[in-house]
């Protein structure tokens, strides 16, 4: 459990590089069009490198990442094709309009992944499906903030996503507890032996219910009082 915690740290630090480098790019002297291009190179890095290693994407990061894939051609495109208006429209909206991409692509999860928005393996269909809903929901509340708050951009845009980031975290929390449960029985079962041994007690303990369970064994001898 601890090295899958740790692997699933590690490959989300690794999946957030591409927005986090973009973000101080963003924030500093750079030119926006050049920094919109990295951010179109580090993304495809990550998600062709991800999908050949065969690891399991973040739900919410992989539409970060789809964002920067998508948003600098598009506005480039449109801007080449002569529609000016357009493209200054897609641009004063490129950064609120990352939350659109991650509402886009949670739908896309929910109705075709089996792992679902919620991006979990081994959650029951129910399941799943109620918990990919709760963050829909929540990704549209954040598009409504994002688009309707009118102090700074950063605020718009980061308070929203780390609201989701959070709620994620707790719908798995959530069920992870409700998965392993507690300990449903202790077992005393008498083990056989012979004369030439002292008698022993087998304890097994039993964990939980269908999911995580494991039994541990553990043998305690009594010597004959002579």
């Amino acid at each position: 459990m601890s090295g899958s915690r740790q692997r699933e740290w590690l490959t989300d630090i690794l999946e957030s590089a591409p927005s986090i480098i973009f973000l101080v790019l963003w924030r500093s002297d750079v030119d926006m069009e050049m920094a919109g291009w990295l951010g179109v190179g580090l993304a495809a890095i990550v998600l062709i490198g991800f999908r050949l290693s065969r690891v399991h994407f973040n739900p919410i990061l992989l539409g970060i990442n789809v964002h920067l894939l998508i948003i600098t051609p598009l506005i480039v495109t449109v801007s080449q094709m002569g529609a000016l208006d357009l493209a200054r429209a897609l641009t004063a909206a490129s950064e609120r309009g990352v939350l659109v991409t991650v509402f886009i692509v949670g739908c896309a999860l929910t109705a075709f992944s089996r792992r679902g928005f919620i991006g979990t393996d081994d959650l029951p269909d129910s399941s799943r499906w109620g918990y990919s809903l709760i963050l829909l929901v929540a990704s549209a509340a954040a598009i409504i903030w994002a688009f309707t708050y009118t102090g700074n951009t950063l605020l718009a845009i980061a308070v929203p996503m780390m609201g989701l980031f959070g709620l994620r975290r707790l719908l798995v929390a959530r069920w992870l507890d409700r998965s392993i449960g507690p300990i449903a029985a202790l077992q005393l079962v008498p083990v056989p032996h012979s004369p030439l041994s002292p008698p022993a007690t087998s304890i097994r303990l039993y964990c939980g219910r269908t999911v995580g369970c494991w039994q541990r064994e553990r043998m305690t001898h009594r010597r004959h009082l002579t």
